[in-house]
Order: structure tokens, then C-alpha cells, then sequence
């Protein structure tokens, strides 16, 4: 499979936004104030990191389908083992962990819901979505280059829309009723899945046009953050599942295909980044366990700090791609952490940065 320098760097920076969301609203979010207003505005902004990861997500299933074909009996087989049962694996541990370590787990809500709802840690919906994607790919994915995916990438932005302001859906069928107003559903990512299908298909043609039009479009990158920090009301948060992240987040794409290009001149920031990224999946998984376990010690007894905040980060993604490590080296480990295998070497990598006058940011 063809190597795309950035997507690690894409998927670290994404990985560092979203633990960054969880911190600030786990121990600086307060009676629903922050204890500091930066942090609060710091925690909106980072919003932006969990459809990345979708984008992302889409994107190399559908790199990799263009590279070698898609074969279902493969597909079902590798996505059983990449994501369901390190799904399992988890929420299981998240459940026993907030049982019998935490007390905090509500047992007036049964298993079952806490498997099909994704909430036996609130970040484990997002898990049960790409299931759902993974579920529709061998169809999303036929969309042909020209007409069929630009059409298809528009109705996804209009059901995308649609869904997320509708309201709630009463139906009869409670389970069923749950399912579809719950936030994993797919209809509240489905364009982000379908932008990563279209990223893949016209990667050459989205790098030649970022670069080609960089100076309107830093323009408007910069007129978009000016515009979600103007709209950031600490008082009155949103997710990530919001309407004006269907303009942000292509904007955002672009942004962060910019950075990697800097990212990459220097070696040792971008050697952490890929490490990061390539550990992405896993540390998704792991950071609330090892953000739990670090505020519990006494080297952060005063994380309510401000102060604190740099450090905590710091430490929750050390600790995390340290613990991710140690997993992938045991027996059956990428079951319970999905790790790429390396693609490139050390040599392979180094050329990327050598090469950093390419436009296309391939290694």
C-alpha cells in the first residue's frame, strides 16, 4: 500500500485534540464552569479532532481498497479483529474498571445497553460509529470518481445537516428509538466518513489544488478560526457533532495538510507525531484509563491547576503510548490495540523529510 506521509501526523494531531477535550472537561469543568477560560476555548477548539479521526479512518480503508481491491471475506475478517473485538475487550474493561475501582458504573442500566450505546466509557461510542461505518463501506465505497461521489458527498452533507437538527426521533420500538437519537449513530458523521472516501480517490488532485489556491485558502482557514472563536460561548458548549463542523472540519483538512509540511522539516517533532499517529487507535482506547490512574497520584494531587494542565497532557500521552507499546508486544496484543504494521523504514522515512518540496507530501 502506498505510504502517506501526513495521515500519521493527521491522526497524532487529532489523537492530541481529542485527549485534550477529555482533560479539560474532566478536571478543569466545573458546575459547568472551566476554571479557566482559555481552557474552556482551548476545549471547543479541540471539537475538531474527533471527525478527523473519521475522515481518517475512511480515508485508509479506501487507500487501501484502491491499492489492492476489495475482497469482503478480508475485509469482514481484518475489521472483526481491528475494531470489534478490541471494542469488546474494552468495554468490558472500562465496565469492570468503573465497577470495582471507581464505583461509579449504574447498575440500574443493563450490559447490553452499555454495549450497544457505547457508554461504558463516554469515549467508546465513537468506536461502535466506525463499526457502523465499516458496516456500510462495502457499499459507500463503489462510488465512482466524477459525478456519482461529488453527488454522493453532497447528500451526505444534507443528511449530515438534516440529522444533527432534526430533534429526536419517538418511535415505539425504544431500542430501536435509542439507536437513532444516540450519538454514535452514523448519520451524525456521515459526511466526515464520506469526505475521508473522497480524499482517497482524489488525493492527487486535493493536494494539487491546496497548493495550487494556498493563498485564498489560508485566507479563508484563517477566517474560520476567527469565526469558531468568536462563536465559543463557555456557557453554552457544543460537540463535535455540530452544523458549523460541516465547514470547519474540510477547512481544518487543509490546515492541518499545511502544518505537516512544516511538521516534517523538523526530524524529531516529526518522529513523535508518527509514533503518536501510528499508536492513534490505541491511545484512544487507553487515555481515560490513564488519565484516571495519573489523578490519582500524588505527583498530580494538584491538577486542578491550571498550571498543571501542559504537564497532565503531556504525561496522559507519554503514559498512554508507553502502555499502547506494551500491549502490542503480547501475545494476541493487536486485539486489544490495533498497531499498523510499519510500513516504511527508518531510511524510507527520512526521505519524506527530504522531499518536503513535494507537493504531495508522500513519502
Amino acid at each position: 500500500m502506498k505510504y502517506y506521509g501526513e495521515i500519521p501526523i493527521i491522526r497524532a494531531i487529532a489523537a492530541i485534540m481529542v485527549v485534550t477535550v477529555h482533560l479539560t472537561a474532566n478536571s478543569y469543568h466545573y458546575n459547568n464552569v472551566f476554571t479557566n477560560e482559555w481552557i474552556g476555548y482551548l476545549n471547543q477548539l479541540c471539537r475538531l479532532g474527533t471527525p478527523i479521526f473519521a475522515i481518517i479512518s475512511a480515508f485508509l480503508l479506501t487507500a487501501s481498497v484502491i491499492n489492492r481491491g476489495f475482497d469482503l471475506k478480508y475485509f469482514v475478517k481484518s475489521r472483526f479483529t481491528k475494531i470489534f473485538i478490541p471494542y469488546l475487550i474494552w468495554t468490558t474493561f472500562y465496565l469492570s474498571y468503573r465497577y470495582f475501582y471507581l464505583h461509579n458504573l449504574n447498575q440500574d442500566i443493563s450490559l447490553y445497553t452499555y454495549f450497544m450505546k457505547g457508554n461504558a466509557q463516554y469515549h467508546l461510542y465513537f468506536i461502535l460509529t466506525v463499526i457502523q461505518f465499516y458496516i456500510f463501506f462495502p457499499v459507500l465505497h463503489r462510488f465512482k470518481k466524477g459525478k456519482p461521489l461529488v453527488g454522493a458527498l453532497v447528500l451526505s452533507a444534507i443528511i449530515n445537516l438534516w440529522w444533527i437538527n432534526k430533534g429526536n426521533i419517538i418511535l415505539e420500538n425504544k431500542a430501536v428509538e435509542e439507536l437513532l437519537n444516540n450519538q454514535s449513530f452514523l448519520l451524525n458523521w456521515i459526511f466526515y466518513f464520506m469526505l475521508g472516501i473522497a480524499y482517497a480517490k482524489y488525493y492527487s488532485e486535493f493536494q494539487d489544488f491546496i497548493f495550487k489556491y494556498k493563498k485564498v485558502l489560508i485566507v479563508c482557514i484563517a477566517i474560520m478560526f476567527v469565526d469558531l472563536i468568536i462563536s465559543i460561548d463557555t456557557n453554552n458548549l457544543f460537540t463535535s457533532i455540530h452544523s458549523f463542523n460541516l465547514i470547519y472540519i474540510p477547512l481544518f483538512l487543509i490546515f492541518v495538510n499545511y502544518i505537516y509540511h512544516h511538521i516534517a522539516k523538523e526530524p524529531i517533532l516529526f518522529n513523535i507525531l508518527t509514533l503518536i499517529g501510528n499508536y492513534s487507535m490505541g491511545i484512544y482506547l487507553v487515555h481515560v484509563f490513564v488519565m484516571y490512574t495519573l489523578k490519582r497520584t500524588k505527583l498530580f494531587v494538584n491538577m486542578a491547576e491550571t498550571y498543571m494542565f501542559v504537564p497532565m497532557l503531556i504525561s496522559i500521552i507519554c503514559v498512554s503510548v508507553i502502555l499502547v507499546y506494551g500491549i502490542s508486544r503480547l501475545p494476541f496484543g493487536n486485539y486489544i490495540v490495533p498497531v499498523p504494521k510499519k510500513k516504511t523504514s527508518n531510511k524510507q522515512n527520512n526521505m519524506t523529510v527530504a522531499n518536503l518540496g513535494r507537493n504531495t507530501g508522500q513519502a
